[in-house]
């Protein structure tokens, strides 16, 4: 965890991304007793700026067993994947001032119930941040059987996201798939507790498809085994649209 945190915090450094609470990236949180951090920083928008948005991701997994051979679960779809995303398009949008804040979180305690979101989103509440809506990235590295060149949006008729960004890129890049519903994925990722708390759009994009992922929560789950090609084209399409919706200042609603 420690070595994850330091990349993440060198990473935001580099990329002239600051703080959001005091001069600190790390964000305390108690996981079952053990002290773990979200990393929370802001690339702060024009200013006067004062409407924030949200893009996320978990970087925390299942830790380890005893074994003679491998004993670690790396989690490179769950959810190195997603926070790989959320590093690029925050690396993208640093050279531009936009009319909204955007908070760049990487979430931890995402596999024992949430526990960091739901901290998160409380204490941004607490803290009067006007936060309009939330996207969360979570495992993209294997692409979806359906199409290897789009991303499934968990609830997707909860808002106009998805009809949005696809809009402001002129490309159906997002879509709904059926597991979401059938499954009740919008309730069971980091874009949860930012809908709950704060009752704005707040959306998982994700690949995940039940069938194509067969080292999920398993001690395989690792780089050898990403798709990297189309995770990329994932990435690349993510970062337009979240560039695009910033720049035309773009309102997302609730349905």
């Amino acid at each position: 965890m420690q070595k994850s945190v330091t990349f993440i915090e060198n990473y935001f450094t580099n990329a002239d991304i600051k703080p959001l609470f005091g001069s600190t990236f790390l964000d305390t949180v108690s996981v079952y007793g053990i002290e773990s951090y979200n990393v929370v920083g802001v690339i702060n928008g024009k200013e006067g700026s004062n409407e924030y948005v949200l893009i996320g991701a978990h970087y925390d997994h299942l830790g380890s067993i005893k074994s003679s051979a491998d004993s670690v679960f790396n989690g490179a779809n769950d959810n190195a994947s997603g926070v790989s995303a959320v590093l690029q398009i925050a690396g993208a949008l640093t050279p531009k001032k936009y009319n909204k804040n955007v908070i760049i979180a990487i979430f931890t305690g995402e596999e024992y119930g949430l526990i960091g979101s739901s901290h998160l989103a409380k204490k941004l509440k607490s803290n009067g941040i006007n936060l309009v809506y939330a996207i969360n990235f979570e495992m993209i590295g294997r692409p979806l059987t359906s199409d290897s060149s789009k991303v499934y949006i968990t609830g997707f008729d909860k808002s106009d996201f998805a009809q949005t960004a696809n809009a402001s890129i002129n490309y159906d890049f997002i879509k709904f798939e059926k597991i979401d519903t059938e499954h009740r994925l919008f309730n069971q990722a980091d874009n949860y507790p930012f809908y709950e708390v704060f009752q704005i759009p707040s959306h998982t994009l994700s690949t995940y498809g039940f069938k194509n992922d067969a080292y999920y929560h398993k001690l395989k789950d690792e780089y050898s085994h990403l798709n990297i090609k189309p995770m990329n084209y994932i990435i690349d399409r993510s970062t337009q649209i979240v560039k695009a919706l910033l720049e035309t200042d773009k309102e997302i609603r609730l349905n």
